[in-house]
């Protein structure tokens, strides 16, 4: 693809000169604009969109410096060649801060413009590339997301299993969980894989943590999903310390899009620490019994108020059926802030974890397997979808005066 310049000079002579110099000095170059002024520099590169444009230091109308400014705030991904008579330091130095990427001083050294060319063209590539277009999309951003619970049996570890599966159907070998339960922890029994190494061997080295030394430490699962797991023997709660998992989530954020942390139930300094790091809590509760929904006030409350921004905590309500006893309605009314998912009661997950292959692998399609989808669609931006919800009962009716 050729390099697309623009031309800015007042005199036409010198005009067609640079022209000429441009384009037989590099190969790769396609002149596709001369301008006469400011103005009609603007204007030109704002229609033309050129990869560079070359503009003398005394154009009329609108200066070359002025026009090198207004571009670098209109199409900053255009780069600017200041063409002077005088390469003085204060004019290199007014160019710089205008946003010029060089000065070059008249008559130009063909040799000077090849190699500068090729350079702008080095830099005009890099922008290109697929680790800059993702920086350039806030969706693509890599993203730590924690799920918790304010107590053990509501489902979390099933749903963080199910959640990086749909994940990695779009992002194959792009989605780690990280099971940093030191003690008892559970997703690598429903992923039916047998860990070689944990982050507990891990931990003498963490300072020198790199993305090399993390791939003999990650179990690769069928579906896409790379894990790692805290121990697989009773440990300290704090034996991962929060120097250690700030080596270790930096480093996994350079290798994944999402890392998806299964962490445990408590208030404890490591697993805070963790959830002011992520970028999105997952808080789950489920509808089967008031202690879960009250408690899970408490800990929505306790998280909000001293450690974290609350718009970082979502809720997710798991096995909603029609016959909870508590409602939707109830937990918004509890919460005062909308649910972000509803994740269907499915009699099968017990059999899948029991198997350890997730329920999503072999029945996508269910009603479970939709509510990870659009719960997915949610995380990564792709789509937000509320799902249908179970009848609901008068809105705080069986919670009120428990908020």
């Amino acid at each position: 693809m050729p390099i697309r310049v623009l031309v800015a000079e007042k005199d036409s002579k010198k005009r067609e000169n640079l022209r000429e110099i441009i384009a037989s000095c590099h190969a790769g170059c396609e002149v596709v604009g001369l301008a006469r002024d400011g103005h009609e520099a603007m204007q030109m590169t704002l229609q033309l969109l050129p990869d560079i444009v070359f503009g003398a230091y005394d154009l009329p109308g609108i200066s070359g410096l002025q026009t090198c400014e207004m571009l670098n705030a209109l199409a900053p991904d255009i780069m600017f060649v200041l063409v002077v008579d005088n390469k003085s330091p204060e004019r290199v130095e007014a160019a710089m801060r205008a946003g010029a990427r060089a000065v070059v001083c008249m008559p130009l050294q063909p040799r000077e413009i090849e190699y500068l060319i090729d350079d702008l063209a080095e830099i005009a590539k890099r922008r290109c590339s697929s680790e800059v277009l993702e920086w350039k999309d806030p969706s693509r951003f890599p993203k730590v997301i924690s799920v918790t619970a304010a107590k053990g049996g509501v489902g979390k570890t099933t749903i963080a299993v199910n959640l990086a599966v749909t994940l990695a159907r779009q992002h194959p070998k792009k989605v780690a969980v990280v099971d940093l339960y030191t003690q008892f922890g559970d997703v690598a029994t429903m992923f039916n894989v047998r860990p070689n190494h944990t982050l507990a061997e891990l931990a003498p080295q963490l300072s020198e943590i790199d993305q090399e030394l993390i791939k003999n430490y990650v179990s690769e699962h069928s579906s896409g999903v790379h894990i790692l797991v805290a121990s697989t023997e009773p440990l300290p709660l704090d034996f991962i310390t929060v120097e250690h998992l700030d080596s270790l989530l930096s480093v996994l954020k350079r290798i994944y899009r999402y890392v998806i942390i299964d962490l445990p139930p408590m208030l404890h300094p490591t697993s805070l620490h963790v959830l002011s790091y992520s970028n999105i809590v997952l808080l789950v509760a489920n509808l089967f019994d008031l202690t879960t929904a009250t408690d899970t006030k408490k800990y929505y409350d306790a998280l909000g108020n001293e450690h974290i921004a609350k718009e970082k905590v979502k809720i997710i309500l798991n096995r909603v059926s029609k016959v909870n006893r508590i409602q939707t309605a109830d937990i918004e009314a509890m919460f005062d802030c909308e649910i972000l998912a509803h994740v269907p009661n499915d009699g099968r997950l017990v059999s899948a974890v029991n198997q350890g292959i997730p329920l999503v692998m072999t029945d996508g399609d269910s009603a479970y397997g939709r509510s990870m989808e659009r719960l997915a669609g949610a995380i990564s931006g792709i789509f937000v979808q509320r799902p249908v919800t179970p009848e609901k009962t008068e809105k705080g009716k069986l919670l009120k005066g428990r908020r």
